[in-house]
């Protein structure tokens, strides 16, 4: 491999950036947090760090700080003629085009702290002899991901609704699900779009049916029905249930999700539809040598994913656990490589899209095509539409 000088000043701008972004991401996520880029977001004008202390009710040194911080990274603008040597005070202001964008950066940037505060004790999750999992504080995880739910509801709407007839099917009025369901923003949303529809959320927490059910009363919902349920046990009285099913985001939390996606195949009706959201990169590292999305995503599930899969259940008896392992990965012939990497069940979101293909072929599916999301969430975000025979 050439190591000229040219590439080595590259590589050295590129280990540059790491450390400059991951910080800069931090800033980001404080400033979210503490409400100082929402209230850029929402002002009608530029505002100074006294300002947006006052505003905010904060001390204004660390404002002028983490505020800084975003302005040389080119995240949030100065206004013209402020800031400069001739001591005007700096004022901020963020153009209503950025504005969202920010938003969702800064969503982001909280699941990177969440992940980061946790890094000790995925740490411990890499020798031999240590854990396999880190249990997370899942009612935290559930807000930032509530956040998430709702940057990214329109353009999964829109992806889901261009499966050929389902609007169609949604306005007639079927009997839907979506299983994993967090706080159901989501299945809120389109039951609200389609009142003729039952929409039946179920999530495997006390905690996220609670709070999916509040909010849906709230919204005044009444065609949504409410169940604590683990995929992997589902009810006998779900068979042949559903005229469409939908999962966002979480078959690759689930410890064995062949097992899930059979009883999702068992619980639709024949000829009944299933639509999975997910990160769907290439199953393969080196398709994605390049990719940012697939970069990010390998690094939050390396620390967030992966250590959370073996919390997601039951002890080590659950039928979920790891000692199904072999169930998930040989659906063709192994190399040794292959054999050699399935000593944990944890698909993490780097799945891809190859490996969806194999499990919803193995459960039964026969896989209609793929939808990307769009530019507001992750580019390789996409919906899965797959259906069972008849």
């Amino acid at each position: 491999m050439e190591d000229s000088k040219d590439v080595s000043a590259a590589y050295e701008e590129l280990t540059r950036d790491v450390y400059t972004w991951g910080s800069v991401s931090l800033a980001l996520a404080m400033a979210h947090e503490t409400g100082i880029t929402p209230i850029l977001c929402q002002a009608q004008g530029p505002l100074s760090s006294h300002q947006l202390a006052q505003q905010g009710k904060l001390k204004e040194r660390y404002v002028r700080e983490v505020v800084n911080a975003l302005v040389v990274a080119g995240l949030v603008q100065l206004e013209e003629g402020t800031g400069g040597k001739d001591g005007t005070e700096p004022r901020y202001l963020v153009p209503q085009s950025h504005r969202k964008q920010l938003t969702k950066a800064g969503v982001y940037g909280l699941m990177i702290s969440a992940a980061a505060s946790h890094f000790a004790k995925v740490k411990e999750c890499f020798p031999l002899d240590g854990p396999n999992s880190v249990d997370y504080d899942h009612g935290h995880t559930m807000d930032l991901l509530d956040q998430w739910s709702l940057l990214t509801l329109h353009n999964h709407t829109a992806a889901l609704l261009k499966t050929p007839g389902l609007k169609q099917r949604l306005e007639s009025g079927i009997n839907a699900a979506e299983v994993g369901c967090g706080s159901g923003r989501l299945a809120q949303h389109l039951a609200a779009m389609f009142p003729k529809t039952h929409f039946t959320v179920t999530d495997l927490t006390t905690e996220a049916i609670d709070k999916a059910r509040t909010l849906a009363q709230e919204a005044g919902l009444t065609n949504m029905t409410f169940n604590v349920l683990d995929l992997s046990l589902t009810p006998e009285d779900w068979k042949d249930k559903f005229d469409w099913l939908l999962a966002a985001e979480m078959m690759h939390h689930v410890p064995n999700p062949l097992n899930a996606l059979q009883n999702v195949f068992k619980a639709l009706k024949p000829g009944g539809q299933f639509s999975l959201i997910d990160e769907f990169v290439s199953s393969y590292v080196a398709p994605n040598v390049g990719n940012k999305d697939a970069a990010s995503i390998y690094a939050l599930s390396s620390l967030m994913c992966v250590p959370d899969t073996g919390c997601s259940g039951g002890g080590p008896d659950h039928p979920r656990e790891h000692k199904q392992a072999h169930d998930i990965w040989p659906l063709k012939k192994l190399s040794p490589y292959e054999q050699d990497h399935q000593d944990h069940p944890a698909l993490g979101p780097a799945w891809g899209e190859e490996k969806a293909r194999e499990l919803l072929d193995k459960a039964g599916f026969r896989v209609l095509g793929v939808t990307r999301s769009g530019t507001e969430s992750m580019g390789a975000t996409g919906v899965c539409m797959c259906q069972k025979p008849e």
